[in-house]
């Protein structure tokens, strides 16, 4: 399923504010991260130095790594106080949530974590890579006071930054969980404010601004669901380099840039014990 025209026409022009705010660099070179050794080397430990150690490697790959990070573990998350606008604390709910920015104060970012759900990797890793676009959003004075809105550009922001294909995984995936000699089960799972169709388009149009070759695309894809690889291989084939180009308003197609190096061992081996 691909975006409607203008579905297609309101993601373009989300991404193309953010070139126009921060410069297309981050867009077009950024590293697309994928869940390995290469761009996660840090060891994971299901607990607040976990996630403190996720939280500052994705603050130095958006480029705000000068940031420190606190992060506390809640056992049941329904409420907690954030740092507003403003610089006053707030309340908000953030029931579900794997993780969430409660704000920055002084020259440290604080962030919260939800325990239940420490193990499930992958969607805690997507979930903050989300809560650090809305850092990069606070640092910059990019938030936009509608909530509802400003959670799908964060959404938005997280392409930008190079962080697609993590939160593009978590958008909507299936998980089986074995219970010894209890057998299986599986669940549905959706993270993020975008549907995962619109994540997905905006990734692959991307990938093809960027002038990767299909090789290249099929590499980065494999990290994402089959629903995901299937828009993003329809997105190619019913667009061009020229026609996102001209619809994020790029004076010129920009240069082609080198494919990402070759990536390491699978991290989620790593995480789970491996």
């Amino acid at each position: 399923m691909l975006p409607a025209p203008l579905e297609r026409e309101w993601l373009w022009a989300a991404l193309e504010t953010l070139v126009e705010a921060r410069g297309e660099q981050m867009l077009l070179t950024a590293p697309i991260l994928v869940p390995d050794d290469r761009c996660f080397p840090d060891r994971w430990t299901p607990d607040s130095a976990g996630v403190a150690a996720i939280a500052k490697r994705l603050l130095g790959y958006a480029g705000i790594g000068h940031l420190a990070v606190d992060v506390e573990v809640f056992v049941e998350a329904t409420e907690v106080r954030e740092v507003g606008l403003d610089g006053r604390a707030a309340s908000t709910t953030h029931a579900g949530a794997a993780a969430w920015f409660a704000g920055i104060r002084g020259n440290t970012c604080y962030f919260g974590a939800e325990q239940s759900k420490l193990d499930d990797p992958l969607g805690l890793v997507g979930s903050m890579a989300h809560e650090i676009g809305h850092a990069f959003r606070r640092v910059y004075r990019l938030e936009r006071d509608d909530r509802d809105m400003e959670e799908k550009l964060t959404d938005v922001t997280t392409i930008y930054l190079g962080f697609g294909i993590l939160t593009t995984a978590s958008a909507s995936r299936f998980i089986t969980r074995h219970h010894d000699n209890l057998g299986s089960s599986y669940a549905h799972t959706k993270q993020g404010y975008l549907a995962s169709h619109e994540m997905a388009f905006m990734l692959a149009s991307q990938l093809s601004l960027r002038g990767y070759d299909n090789a290249t695309i099929r590499r980065l894809a494999k990290h994402l669901p089959s629903n995901q690889r299937a828009t993003i291989r329809a997105a190619l084939a019913d667009t061009s380099r020229e026609l996102i180009a001209n619809a994020m308003g790029f004076e010129r197609v920009p240069d082609p840039v080198p494919p990402p190096a070759t990536e390491a061992k699978s991290w989620f081996k790593r995480l789970l014990g491996g």
